[in-house]
């Protein structure tokens, strides 16, 4: 894993953080990982969302504390 996909979103809030990750997601090749950090509480939900419906895996979230972390790998 290269800094390039680590994406810190921390002090963003929805719609922001979104449209930042969306806009991220894009530029990754099948099977890249991407490691996302935020302390958005809509994350929580919007992230699971997000992977459903752009074909992505939650490989692992930590969101029992602030700041959250999502692992994502792109299908």
């Amino acid at each position: 894993m290269n800094k390039k996909n680590i994406l810190n979103l921390t002090g963003l809030r929805c719609p922001d953080t979104m449209l930042f990750l969306k806009k991220k997601l894009r530029s990754l090749k099948i099977g890249d990982l991407i490691i996302i950090i935020t302390d958005d509480i809509t994350t929580k939900r919007e992230i699971p969302l997000l992977c459903n419906f752009l074909n992505y895996i939650l490989v692992k979230s930590n969101t029992s504390h602030i700041p959250y972390s999502y692992l994502l790998k792109k299908k």
